[in-house]
């Protein structure tokens, strides 16, 4: 399999070819064998019209036991869309393709995974079909209740994703209107999307003057307006949006109609004299939208104002739920501890800081096994599974962390390590808040973390089976025991043109193996969905250390 870690490099290698006048193969090898005599070859086919896709660029690279991948050739597709790719030596090599209207993608892609092709002895590399999706494209016009257009807006997707195993909704690509109010999003990978914008009125005025004369005070409440959040086909609730399926090579076209509304203002009292209005030391808050049963989606079109020392009105808001995050003041003030106040806006409000909720803190100490110090930039990983919100804090020459300076709000966390290749958390405790294997429930109270990580990372070697024979483009997964708890767990691979897979830096412990032949839009961490699948996996003991080879049938 690849992964999309490795996807610039193969990119390097499709600009490389693009760039060049030629359209043999153009060896980057430095030598070559006697054994270099396999080849990969095949047929680009346009996945929505069934026709082959001519002046396409085809790239192989090697797969190496580790993560590295070596440019190895490249190729153009002729005008039946076949492909030859020869000179190679035996072993496992990803293989992908690019052309105009095409963006970059793996040979049978799904998400970050795609099938890598075995050369060698009796294996067929020589008729594959590769299938290429077109890009899909949105575009259309943003317009005001006058029908004049709106500039400057910003319209933005949210795909449907699965990440850590559950599928949510979370923010993708966005694109500005012009002075046409015209938008255009292009390269868009086929799927399931929402599409919203936001905006502010040109003419917006949201600073209330104080006056005691009714006309200067009625024109400026008249100007005192904003644009809410505007979900296709045209409704503010986000329950009422409606999706865009896009299918590949589709260009479709959405147009948002934008209806100014009263702006809502929201006062808040910090508590604090650092935002006295003094550059350099005043207090920015942040206020976002939560949207879609979780994202928390920024809100950027509603200006801040430092109305007096320890006052800051946030205006050009609209009815709706919002999170508003007050980051902690300077040393030498009373207010040290940030906090954040969750709340549901229907008219003006005021909020002050003795009635929020302050950020947890989370702190630490990770010892790593048989190393005096820790790995260089590794840090401690704490990810909000409902959000999507990830926190890091490196690790100091002493193993310790420290998160207090970070807007951790109460809830469940998922935790992890980062930039330790073969260390694994093995050991886990927590004082402040309750852990389950790899999940952190925190509330108000100081959390403290102490662990143990060890170079016990070991690696399973398989082979997917249908009837005796080996399948390709499986999802493979490493399900561990109490899975709920225990995502940062989970491995996945999908198998290759031979069946194998490869899963690595697994923690020791007792898994399931799966293999499921369409589970690609499954929510493979949940226990439910699961639940029929690890009647027939293949349950293994991993030991520290480790490589296992095992067979699992497909399902």
């Amino acid at each position: 399999m690849i992964r999309a870690t490795v996807m610039s490099l193969l990119v390097c290698a499709v600009l490389m070819a693009q760039s060049s006048p030629q359209t043999a193969v153009r060896d980057q090898a430095a030598s070559q064998t006697s054994t270099a005599n396999f080849r990969i070859a095949g047929i680009l086919i346009n996945s929505a019209t069934g026709q082959p896709v001519s002046s396409a660029t085809v790239a192989v690279a090697p797969v190496t036991q580790g993560t590295e991948r070596e440019l190895s050739k490249s190729v153009i597709s002729g005008a039946d869309g076949r492909f030859a790719i020869t000179g190679l030596s035996r072993g496992k090599y990803s293989l992908m393709a690019t052309a105009h209207g095409f963006s970059v993608q793996s040979f049978q892609h799904h998400g970050d995974y795609a099938t890598a092709v075995v050369v060698g002895p009796g294996l067929a590399t020589e008729n594959l079909t590769f299938q290429l999706e077109p890009d899909a494209s949105l575009e259309g016009v943003v317009t005001d209740e006058n029908n004049d257009p709106v500039q400057y807006a910003t319209v933005r997707l949210f795909p449907t994703t699965t990440e850590d195993g559950q599928q949510r909704i979370t923010s993708g690509d966005a694109a500005q209107t012009d002075d046409q109010g015209h938008y255009r999003l292009g390269h868009i990978r086929p799927g399931k999307y929402y599409a919203a914008v936001s905006a502010r009125p040109w003419y917006a005025q949201n600073s209330r003057p104080i006056t005691s004369n009714p006309l200067a005070a009625q024109d400026a409440a008249t100007l005192d307006v904003t644009y809410p959040l505007t979900f296709y086909p045209g409704t503010s609730d986000w329950p009422d949006a409606t999706p865009l399926q896009l299918a590949p090579g589709e260009r479709q076209s959405i147009d948002f109609p934008l209806h100014a509304v009263r702006s809502l203002h929201l006062r808040i009292h910090t508590g604090s004299t650092a935002d006295s209005g003094v550059l350099g030391h005043m207090i920015f808050p942040t206020i976002m939208q939560r949207v879609f049963d979780g994202y928390l989606e920024p809100v950027s079109n509603a200006p801040v104002s430092w109305i007096s020392p320890g006052v800051i009105e946030i205006s050009g808001l609209t009815p709706g739920h919002y999170v508003l995050e007050v980051p902690a003041s300077g040393a030498n003030d009373k207010q040290q501890r940030g906090w954040y106040r969750e709340v549901e806006l229907a008219g003006d409000m005021e909020v002050s800081a003795s009635d929020a909720t302050s950020f947890a803190s989370v702190s630490g100490t990770v010892l790593f096994q048989g190393m005096q110090y820790p790995p260089a930039h590794a840090s401690i990983e704490l990810r909000n599974p409902e959000t999507g919100e990830v926190f890091h804090s490196d690790f100091n020459h002493r193993g310790e962390f420290d998160l207090r300076a970070d807007t951790i709000r109460p809830g469940r966390y998922l935790l992890g390590l980062e930039n330790a290749p073969g260390y694994s958390l093995v050991k886990l405790a927590a004082s402040g808040a309750r852990l389950a294997g790899r999940t952190l429930t925190i509330g108000n109270a100081a959390v403290r973390i102490n662990g143990l990580a060890a170079p016990a990372a070991a690696r399973i070697n398989g082979t997917v089976l249908r009837d005796t024979q080996p399948f390709s483009g499986a999802m493979v997964v490493l399900v561990p025991q109490d899975p709920a708890n225990n995502v940062p767990l989970f491995r996945r691979d999908q198998s290759d043109s031979d069946g194998t897979f490869t899963l690595s830096n697994v923690v020791p412990g007792q898994y399931t193996v799966l293999a499921i032949a369409h589970g690609w839009d499954l929510a493979w961490s949940d226990p439910t969905v699961l639940e029929p699948y690890l009647k027939a996996g293949k349950q293994v003991d991993v030991p520290a250390g480790e490589t296992m080879d095992v067979k699992v049938e497909v399902h």
